[in-house]
């Protein structure tokens, strides 16, 4: 009993030091993640490793240019990069991974790990993890609202607007075809009626032209939606054109571009703050009238007006509509954090499309760095005619969806 008492004592005070020095912006972490090293004067810092920093770097390119985490492995082993753990040991830093037998045999967790790393930002972030119990050595992720972001800390390896494109990239994770095909915009598309991706559908023998995507909820549950059926030329035609249209507009008038972004968003966040402020006002007076509701039932249940039994279904039921509207309120309160935090990211935009001057043709890389995802609307039969009329809303990265002076919404 003793020796329990003390182990746990023990780990309460180390989990206390622990805390202590998590908040106060120290690394947490026994090494640092590849592509950095302690800084030998001073342990807390991290300086650039910049032999495995090139690696963290070509593993983002590579994913904007249109790569998964198991084709970035493939190509990371064909080029024979040794893995992290290799890397480390050579330079005679101790981990507790081994050595795997085939020292270039990178694994898509790994290289999957490193995309999602805001380390490379410059930032430490502590808190990931956490151990149930001082009697178990399994660590279990924490939700990332629990995570403490320090920023700027030390050197950045990847910039916030490649950062930004790549996690937009994962969240629609593109996935090879039967035939070991990628198309250039798989992933990107999605139904405007019900939300769900645009499926690809293709087959051996049939020509690009063929070549389509179906809505997936309309696939999987038919009735449930239209089948929001587009052709891959016509989708990848409007995009080219959109694409270049952009570009020359932001080359030609940056100006009056910056101004429309900057009233675009005043509108949309004005718009957000009235709808937040109006729900979180009400689920607040709602939680209170619920502990009057409550209050009011204990006092009729000790004054033996309702049974034990009814007084128990009736508070369960209220505490649990409080407790929603809690975890609502939590939600709103974000929202509205963010939003009152919110800067438009005119400059993350333009820096990407100032990397191009025209596009003649279309590349997973160059998609990726402009555009966020793509709406695509069921087709409309033009009124006296056979010709139906189909409409794409793009999204593009960091600022949305834009109506430039000339219509945005183009017919397929």
């Amino acid at each position: 009993m003793f020796n329990e008492w003390y182990a746990k004592d023990t780990s309460k005070k180390i989990r206390a030091v622990f805390k202590a020095k998590g908040e106060s912006g120290k690394p947490l972490c026994t090494n640092p993640p590849y592509g950095y090293l302690k800084d030998p004067e001073d342990k807390h810092h991290w300086i650039v490793d910049e032999v495995a920093a090139d690696v963290v770097r070509d593993i983002f390119k590579m994913c904007v240019a249109g790569k998964g985490p198991s084709q970035i492995a493939k190509a990371l082993s064909q080029r024979q990069i040794p893995v992290p753990t290799v890397h480390l040991h050579r330079m005679g830093i101790n981990t507790p991974a081994r050595e795997p037998e085939d020292i270039y045999a990178w694994q898509q967790r790994t290289v999957a790990d490193i995309l999602v790393k805001m380390e490379y930002l410059g930032h430490t972030v502590n808190f990931k993890t956490q151990k149930k119990s001082y009697k178990s050595k399994k660590k279990v992720n924490n939700d990332p609202s629990e995570w403490v972001i320090f920023e700027n800390t030390h050197e950045a390896i990847i910039d916030q607007e490649t950062f930004e494109i790549v996690q937009n990239i994962r969240n629609g994770r593109r996935r090879l075809t039967q035939m070991g095909e990628m198309p250039v915009v798989s992933g990107m598309l999605f139904c405007a009626d019900c939300g769900a991706k645009l499926y690809q559908v293709r087959a051996r023998g049939w020509t690009h032209e063929q070549e389509h995507f179906v809505c997936a909820t309309y696939r999987k549950q038919k009735g449930k939606c239209t089948s929001h059926q587009i052709r891959n030329v016509q989708v990848e035609q409007i995009l080219l054109t959109e694409i270049n249209r952009m570009l020359a507009f932001v080359r030609e008038r940056e100006g009056e571009f910056v101004e429309l972004l900057t009233k675009k968003n005043e509108r949309d966040l004005n718009r957000q703050f009235r709808e937040c402020s109006r729900e979180l006002e009400q689920a607040t007076q709602r939680i209170t009238k619920l502990d009057s509701i409550i209050q009011r039932l204990y006092e009729d249940n000790l004054d033996g007006k309702i049974s034990d039994e009814r007084f128990a279904k009736m508070t369960a039921t209220y505490e649990q509509e409080q407790k929603d509207l809690q975890a609502r309120v939590v939600v709103l309160r974000e929202t509205l954090s963010k939003a009152k935090a919110q800067r438009l990211n005119i400059d993350s935009f333009l820096a990407q499309v100032k990397k191009y001057t025209e596009v003649k043709e279309l590349d997973a890389e160059i998609i990726r760095a402009l555009v966020e995802r793509i709406d695509v609307f069921k087709p409309e039969k033009l009124s006296g005619t056979r010709t139906k009329k189909q409409t794409i809303l793009i999204h593009w990265n960091f600022i949305g969806a834009v109506e430039l002076p000339q219509e945005q919404e183009k017919s397929a």
